[in-house]
């Protein structure tokens, strides 16, 4: 997660240091940092060099006087543990305050606590195994002490330790040697090492009087150098952005910019770390460096690698010179900060229903916008020609997550209009994460039901172009964060679109007399302007043509029949031949499941075989068709049935998840008498009873002329009720209040602090993902008769995709179980 958005997820406590918690190491490097910086500032801003020496007195006083670890007494020994203790930093502290001061007092603090060092094993010399690092500042010191002093004692200490990173040193002791002679002192972290030393080299090589060994020291800290920078056995530059081959993909959050917490997501490293030090060999081999950002020991990054290897570049610039970089830093351009997907989710004659996610990827920087819209731009020219107005068109939304407007003009001469969807002010959409990092809306436009298909159209809509059934990215819904344009289009001034001809399909009709047929008639260019056409026969006592173009045949012998477009007169035509023979003849049976009907067109007994039979689910109030099965499968509302045997079809209906038609009740609600009623509610139901009813149902669970405290799942936080009743005196009540046990004791539920899951997409047809499960133990699906028909163990994965292709269209129960045994339920919606 990027660093300018982890405060959102992540609690980043502070700590203090005080004479009951003493924390020597942190006071006395405090102290020697503040004193190094009044140095820096003592030319430029006395005033404030000043302020810092006297805050890095006061520091170093505390460390002495109140002595312990840091550790000891604050919870990050985990992560930084003061290995070393805090006696080097007392010598350290008091050293700078020296060089700040001149005042002798600190320089002879600090020879009292050098003595104080740790020595190499059992011996007398000061310890040479290790070298200067974030935690130990020992090997500092003998350094510091010896360009201080000029005296022997700290001159043979700093050499002793310095001598053992050559190849030819005296004894074993210190780092091993790769082939070509590259130190490595440790599996973690060896470049840094290798650095601070190279700086150790260069500091105490200005203390030495024989130009030979000053030479050398010299020649092995550039050699070090030099190897990170691209002169080793890998030709690799271990430093980002330097040189013509560099590690493209370290371990740093911020510079990777995933938006989903995932170092694969995406491939590329989004922004140039430059100059940054990867972490180096893990072993005495040269080879042993891979550009993997999965591995952080050869690939992390971080501030102490870089502390004292800028030092060491920066001295042999000066040295051995160089030049600034003309065209440096080079600006980044931003790209693939926001997205929107969507796909269809749903579409009819009347009707497009759109699933649509936004996506925050920001990285330049990592940002939370304080508002979120996009608009659904629709062209309705051809609900106009039939008579509708913008203000006829209904706008509707799955989910309660945002505010959705009615159709607002864009360009009303042209017909082009827009829905302007804003995600609430709760939905905090930010790249930290899967589901952080994006947001789902579900929205439907459509028509009067009762409109003609002809009404309706979405091939012409700007936001239609490229909408398919798999979610991808569309440009042409535009995404504004903070009311600014950030992705995608806005439809341009519309221009006429002449037309250039007519195709109509099939070209040659051969059907029996007494049946139908439907001819295809399409105008060119598809982005005509006008797309009007009329339909004529040349021969009505043969066949007719209606003004959609479905061909009659009424006696045998043939017609040719026109589709004319209206601009530009051009034409089209398919040759008809009515036959007049016996045909077979085959039934069709329909049925339903949930509350709906089919309309047949036309309807019979039988059917002559070939007859093209049009059918057409209708749902009753509070539900929506959801699929067909049977001999023909599919979610469009209407389809067509060629009669080549006998046919059965059954049409699917599930329960409404729209608010329209429902009238809102407060918890506990009785009602009594005849009627048919839709009631919804967001309070929560403890348990239902009812009598003489004919139907009762919540959120499509049957609970007609029972008593029950089991409640479904919410629907988008809601239970929707359907009542119906045929007496005075049927029955039914809603109770929030407790539910007693058999023993009389009263139950409660347990609240889980675990973050809610989120799926999608639904309504799913092949697979539904699951995210947000880390918190769960498992992942359940029932149907809605509370059968099991799918259970996966989450392994504390992020998520978990579930594959629900076998599953019959309907609606079933997602139930995450979690670790401490509470159950979140959702609703899911398979078509």
């Amino acid at each position: 997660m990027p660093a300018e958005v982890i405060d959102i997820r992540s609690t980043r406590l502070s700590y203090k240091i005080d004479a009951a918690n003493p924390g020597s190491d942190l006071a006395g490097e405090t102290a020697a940092a503040l004193a190094a910086a009044s140095l820096a500032f003592q030319d430029t801003d006395a005033s404030y060099a000043a302020t810092l020496l006297d805050h890095a007195k006061e520091l170093y006083s505390f460390a002495d006087n109140y002595r312990g670890k840091y550790t000891d007494v604050i919870p990050a020994g985990s992560f930084y543990n003061s290995w070393s203790g805090y006696q080097d930093e007392l010598c350290w502290g008091a050293i700078w305050l020296y060089k700040a001061t001149e005042d002798e007092s600190y320089l002879s603090k600090a020879k009292t606590e050098y003595a104080l060092l740790g020595n190499q094993g059992t011996t007398s010399d000061k310890d040479y195994s290790w070298t200067l690092a974030w935690d130990n500042k020992q090997y500092g010191c003998y350094v510091l002490m010896a360009a201080l002093t000029g005296e022997s004692e700290y001159n043979q200490d700093a050499e002793r330790h310095l001598d053992q990173w050559f190849t030819d040193r005296p004894n074993g002791i210190g780092p091993s040697f790769t082939g070509s002679g590259f130190p490595i002192l440790d599996a973690w972290g060896s470049f840094r090492y290798a650095a601070n030393t190279a700086f150790l080299l260069l500091e105490q090589s200005d203390n030495m009087t024989d130009a030979s060994k000053q030479a050398k020291y010299r020649d092995r800290a550039k050699e070090l150098i030099d190897y990170m920078l691209g002169d080793n056995p890998q030709d690799v530059s271990y430093v980002i952005g330097y040189g013509p081959k560099y590690p493209m993909y370290p371990h740093h959050r911020t510079a990777h910019a995933s938006w989903c917490r995932d170092e694969s997501v995406p491939v590329e490293t989004r922004h140039t770390l430059y100059g940054a030090l990867v972490g180096g060999h893990k072993s005495a081999d040269d080879m042993d460096w891979t550009d993997d950002r999965s591995d952080y020991v050869w690939n992390e990054v971080a501030t102490d690698y870089n502390s004292l290897f800028t030092g060491v570049v920066a001295r042999l610039c000066a040295d051995h010179g160089g030049s600034i970089l003309a065209d440096f830093p080079q600006a980044e351009t931003p790209n693939g900060e926001f997205l929107v997907e969507a796909k269809l989710n749903a579409s009819g004659d009347t009707f497009s229903e759109y699933a649509i996610w936004v996506h925050n990827r920001t990285a330049w920087p990592a940002r939370i916008p304080g508002s979120f819209k996009y608009r659904l731009f629709f062209d309705i020219s051809e609900g106009i020609d039939a008579g509708y107005s913008a203000s006829d068109y209904i706008v509707s939304a799955n989910g309660s997550n945002a505010t959705y407007s009615e159709l607002l003009p864009a360009d009303a001469a042209n017909s082009i209009y827009y829905v302007e969807v804003t995600y609430n002010s709760d939905q905090v959409i930010y790249p930290g994460g899967q589901s952080e990092s994006k947001r789902e809306t579900q929205i439907r436009v459509r028509l009067p039901y009762e409109a003609p298909a002809s009404a309706w159209n979405p091939s012409n809509d700007w936001s239609y172009e490229g909408v398919g059934s798999s979610l991808t990215g569309v440009p042409n819904i535009p995404l504004y964060a903070d009311g600014e344009l950030v992705y995608g289009n806005e439809p341009g001034p519309v221009e006429d679109v002449d037309v250039t001809g007519v195709t109509i399909s099939p070209s040659a009709l051969t059907i029996n007399k007494g049946q139908t047929g439907t001819l295809t008639a399409s105008v060119l260019p598809t982005n005509a302007t006008n797309k009007s056409l009329t339909w004529s026969t040349s021969n009505e006592g043969i066949a007719t043509v209606t003004t959609s173009g479905v061909v009659t045949a009424i006696a045998e012998g043939s017609a040719t029949i026109t589709a004319t477009s209206v601009d530009g007169n051009f034409e089209a035509v398919c040759t008809v031949t009515v036959t007049d023979i016996v045909l077979p003849t085959y039934t069709l049976s329909t049925d339903t499941l949930g509350k709906g009907s089919i309309s047949i067109s036309p309807t019979a007994d039988v059917y002559d075989e070939g007859t093209v039979v049009t059918l057409t689910a209708q749902a009753e109030a509070g539900y929506t068709f959801s699929a067909w099965t049977g001999d023909i499968t599919g979610s469009d509302k209407t389809v067509t049935l060629t009669m080549n045997s006998n046919k059965s079809v059954v049409a699917n209906f599930v329960p409404n998840t729209s608010s329209e038609g429902y009238t809102t009740i407060s918890i506990t609600y009785k009602h009594d008498g005849e009627g048919e009623f839709y009631w919804e509610t967001t309070d929560e139901i403890d348990y239902v009873n009812s009598w003489n009813l004919a139907t009762l149902e919540i959120n499509g669970v049957d609970f007609t002329n029972t008593w029950s405290n089991s409640m479904p799942a919410k629907i988008d936080g809601k239970y929707q009720i359907y009542y119906k009743g045929s007496y005075a005196w049927s029955h039914a009540e809603f109770i929030n209040g407790d539910t007693k046990s058999a023993s009389g004791a009263t139950s409660t539920n347990k609240t889980a602090i675990v973050s809610d899951i989120s799926f999608y997409p639904n309504p799913a047809t092949d697979v539904v993902t699951i995210d947000n499960v880390e918190d769960m133990k498992s992942i359940s699906i029932y149907s809605v008769t509370g059968a099991k028909v799918a259970e996966e163990l989450t392994n504390k994965a992020s998520s978990l995709t579930i594959n629900v292709s076998d599953f019959k269209s309907g609606m079933y129960i997602i139930k995450a179980l979690t670790v401490d045994d509470t159950t979140i339920s959702k609703v899911l919606i398979i078509q």
